[in-house]
Parts: C-alpha cells; sequence; structure tokens
C-alpha cells in the first residue's frame, strides 16, 4: 500500500507540474489536457503499457514552483529552468527514501519529459523512469477536489439525517459527527411523537434499534413505551396493547376473558387480548373437584332370626323332614 502510494505521488507530481511550465498563462477558461505516462522498472519481465488519461487543470497564476503540489515525506528541489527545459529533483524521506531527478521540455500548449527514480519501497530497492508527455485539448471547469468531497460529505450526511442513521452520527468514527445536535434534536422530536400509538407502531416496525438511537441521544425509550401503551388502553386500541404492552394486556386479559363464554368474548373489543393470552389463562384457572360416581345402593342387612321365629322355623324344616322320611320309607327308597 505504501509503495502505490509512493508512485501515485510521483504521477500526480508530473501532471500537476508539468503543464504550469512554460512561463505565464492567460486569464480564461480551466485547461483540459491529455496526458500519457509510461513507466518502466528495472526487473520487470514487460514494461507496462502507456496510460492516458484527460485531466482539468485549474488556471495557473504565480510561480510556477508555487503550484507543484506538497506530496507526503517529499519535496522538490534544485529547480532550473533555461528557455523551455526544466530541471529539478525529488526526495523523498520516511521509511520509503527514494530520490529522483526531472527533465521537461514545455510550452503552453504541449510538454513531454522523463523522470528517474532510485530508492527502497517496503524494503526493496526500486529503480524506475517514467516517460510522459501532454498536450492541451480544450477548456472545462475544475472542481477543487476538497469542495467535491465536502459537497459529497453534505448530501451524504443530509440523507442520514433523513434516515435517522445512527452510526454516522455518534460514534467516533462517525463522518458525521459534528451534526449529532442536529440528529438528536430530531431523535427528541421522535421521542416525544412516538407517545402515540400509531406513530409508535409505523415506527418500530420501520426500525428495531430505535432503543439504541434513543439512547445514544439520552432519550428514555421504556418511558416512550410506557406512555404510547397508557394512551392505547384509555383509547381502547387493545390490538395495539396487546402487541406492545404485555403488563397492560396480562392485566386486562385476566379481568374481562377469564371465566367468559368464547364466543362473546371474541366477539367483543376485548378479543385481541383474550386471543393473545387465552392458553395462559387456562392454563392458570383453578382445577375444579372431579365429584365420584353414585355408589350403588348397598342392600338392607338381613336380620338375625328372632327366638320365635326360631322355633317356627325348626318345626317347619321338622315337618318336611318327616314328610320326607314317611316317603322314603313308603316307596322304600
Amino acid at each position: 500500500m505504501k509503495t502505490r502510494t509512493v508512485l501515485w505521488g510521483v504521477c500526480a507530481l508530473v501532471l500537476f507540474f508539468a503543464p504550469t511550465i512554460g512561463g505565464a498563462q492567460g486569464q480564461g477558461q480551466d485547461e483540459l489536457w491529455e496526458v500519457t505516462t509510461k513507466m518502466e522498472m528495472a526487473g520487470m519481465p514487460m514494461a507496462m503499457p502507456p496510460q492516458t488519461q484527460q485531466i482539468c487543470q485549474p488556471k495557473r497564476t504565480g510561480q510556477d514552483e508555487e503550484m507543484v503540489p506538497k506530496q507526503q515525506d517529499c519535496r522538490i528541489t534544485d529547480v532550473r529552468r533555461s528557455g523551455n527545459r526544466t530541471t529539478f529533483t525529488m526526495v523523498c524521506e520516511g521509511k520509503d527514501k527514494i530520490t529522483g531527478t526531472g527533465d521537461i521540455e514545455a510550452d503552453a500548449n504541449a510538454y513531454r519529459g522523463t523522470m528517474r527514480l532510485q530508492g527502497t519501497m517496503d524494503g526493496r530497492p526500486v529503480n524506475m523512469t517514467q516517460n510522459f508527455s501532454g498536450r492541451r485539448i480544450g477548456a472545462c471547469t475544475y472542481e477543487d477536489p476538497k469542495k467535491k468531497h465536502d459537497a459529497m460529505m453534505a448530501q451524504t450526511c443530509g440523507q442520514a439525517l433523513d434516515e435517522l442513521n445512527t452510526y454516522m452520527f455518534t460514534t467516533e468514527q462517525s463522518p458525521c459527527k459534528a451534526q449529532k445536535p442536529e440528529f438528536c434534536a430530531r431523535v427528541a422530536k421522535l421521542a416525544q411523537d412516538m407517545r402515540d400509538p400509531q406513530v409508535y407502531r409505523a415506527t418500530i416496525r420501520k426500525r428495531g434499534d430505535y432503543p439504541a438511537m434513543m439512547q445514544a441521544c439520552g432519550q428514555d425509550a421504556p418511558a416512550v413505551t410506557a406512555a404510547a401503551c397508557q394512551r392505547s388502553v384509555g383509547a381502547k386500541d387493545f390490538a395495539f396493547t396487546a402487541e406492545f404492552c404485555e403488563a397492560d394486556a396480562r392485566a386486562l386479559a385476566a379481568q374481562h376473558c377469564t371465566g367468559r363464554d368464547y364466543t362473546a368474548v371474541m366477539s367483543s373489543e376485548y378479543a385481541p387480548l383474550c386471543q393473545r393470552y387465552a392458553s395462559e389463562l387456562r392454563r392458570q384457572a383453578p382445577t375444579q373437584p372431579i365429584s365420584a360416581p353414585p355408589a350403588p345402593p348397598t342392600p338392607p342387612a338381613q336380620q338375625p332370626p328372632s327366638a320365635t321365629g326360631a322355633v317356627k322355623e325348626g318345626v317347619k324344616e321338622g315337618i318336611r323332614e318327616g314328610a320326607t322320611e314317611g316317603l322314603r320309607r313308603l316307596f322304600k327308597w
């Protein structure tokens, strides 16, 4: 990554520095240049193909040296001019130490030149030659990269505000951290609006991260929910109560659903509560004792015979036995 950064710095140096050579420029529009570069590195089996691109350059004013871009850890020294020819030296210090020389011939509408670099990149030796040329092909409107970046970030942060994107405003790396006060002002308004059950329902279905969003801005999410639940009970919006207000829903279901006829309950305003907690209420209902089946009637107990009855039975038995014995004798059994 560091190698790419240094190489890009060299390319940018050439693209910005070369078109400024050739004397003072007249007033007018910014300039569109077609720039071609070709890089050769020692040890590379095949040369890289030339790269051509169009670059819009701002109109130059003042001394050319002041327009040379300052690359990190690099500086331009020993700039010398002779007619249309300019030579200079570049020195890069730091982790990667590189020195180079440049030789450019240019006029107001075209340039060509060479840069030679030697040193180390990522601990490896570098020996590179870059040939470049450019020609002015028309006019353009130059856009300052920083201004363009700032405009893009302003648009991004504006969209993040509309979407209430918590990350974009509340973390250490948040690109829109400077606008956190405006973000939290919108969150505070939303917290107030969410006390209405309809707004609460629409918000929570759209974004489940609202507790974290409110916490980041010091808003009390449970208090918002409690207020919305209180309103739902007062307005008899029991569908909302059953979905978002567990404590209230349980209490109302126990009061209005227990022990009532199912058909009557499901046609009443409490139907959402009863439907939500019906099975739980059945489990909590007290169990009725099961009655044992009636025992069969007990037959009346036989009373022991009285003394008179016993005599009578004895006489009868004697008569029966006597008769039987008489018959046995008569018929010789």
